[in-house]
């Protein structure tokens, strides 16, 4: 009996991990397509992390031009195992960075709450992706009824100056100074910004240790201090010695990979249609008892006559292996 194993891991199951990215990218599309589009307004929003330390620059194209890094030297794309690798890791702010990626997910919600206060009809739809320097940063679709749609420079700005306070420390959470917010139409752009976001949870999906082998070394003592800054930080109030909640396995990250608003009482949701996991998870287990049903059983008598069946066929199977060796000089 084949079954899901439900990984989202590319390289532990690749038809898992299609299966999670095709669902998410199918509610995405939803959102922008399946609809009155024509009453809406829609965003690409992107909100990064603030910087914990200088790290190295590093091209990610080849032949593209970057400034001289910190470190003295130009970079080149060849050099990518050095990308988000602090310059000088005995400064970096490993326990400010995991406490960041553990607020992350308050930090969203107030950030979301703050742009429905001002634009009642807002939905969204987000993908969270890892920078190399092993922070979230966040992209959002986010869809607003023309009556009341506002520039996008104005829908960033109102996004990237929201702040929350920890549960666990009550220091204040706040997004990077670098945000971008571009609004699109639902034709062309529309299925090229849907593209992007499939990209993005192609790369989120993705298994570091997997290229392991041709990292730098500088990148896993990175990820190694932040590790152990994970596991020595608090992941709640009531956190102790031994914890084994999950946060402290996840760089301090407690948020899910992907989310979109709901359907309530008073709201569509980013789906016009309602489309959810639960749903697309439905439609495919209805789908196969539906086909199962229209395979006609195989008839009793006939599984009655099988062994039978299957002794006249090994006879006559052997009877034509002793006739052929007869044959063979």
């Amino acid at each position: 009996m084949w079954v899901r194993c439900g990984s989202r891991v590319k390289s532990r199951c690749d038809s898992c991990a299609e299966l999670y990215r095709g669902d998410w990218a199918a509610i995405a599309r939803s959102g922008v397509f399946d609809g009155p589009v024509e009453e809406y307004r829609f965003y690409l929003l992107t909100l990064t992390a603030p910087t914990f330390g200088r790290v190295h620059r590093v091209p990610r194209e080849h032949g593209a031009r970057v400034g001289r890094c910190g470190c003295g030297v130009t970079h080149s794309a060849e050099e990518a195992g050095l990308r988000g690798v602090p310059l000088d890791p005995s400064t970096y702010d490993y326990a400010g960075q995991v406490a960041w990626n553990r607020d992350a997910g308050l930090l969203w919600d107030r950030t979301r709450r703050r742009v429905r206060d001002r634009w009642e009809s807002a939905e969204y739809f987000v993908v969270r992706e890892w920078q190399d320097r092993g922070v979230l940063h966040l992209h959002a679709l986010v869809r607003i009824a023309r009556a009341e749609a506002p520039d996008a420079d104005v829908l960033r700005e109102a996004a990237r100056t929201a702040v929350a306070w920890s549960k666990v420390d009550g220091a204040l959470v706040e997004w990077g100074g670098q945000a971008q917010c571009d609004a699109f139409k639902a034709d062309g752009a529309g299925a090229r910004t849907i593209w992007y976001l499939s990209k993005a949870l192609n790369y989120v999906m993705k298994d570091v240790v997997e290229d392991g082998e041709s990292a730098h070394g500088a990148v896993w003592a990175h990820v190694a201090r932040l590790d152990r800054a994970a596991r020595e930080m608090r992941c709640s109030r009531d956190c102790r010695t031994g914890c084994r909640s999950r946060v402290h396995d996840r760089l301090g990250a407690r948020s899910h990979v992907v989310s979109a608003s709901r359907r309530t009482l008073r709201r569509s949701g980013w789906s016009f249609t309602g489309l959810t996991r639960t749903v697309q998870r439905r439609l495919r287990r209805e789908w196969f008892e539906a086909h199962a049903a229209a395979t006609a059983p195989v008839p009793s008598e006939h599984v009655a006559a099988l062994p039978d069946l299957l002794a006249s066929i090994g006879e006559r199977v052997r009877g034509e292996l002793v006739a052929r060796g007869a044959a063979v000089p």
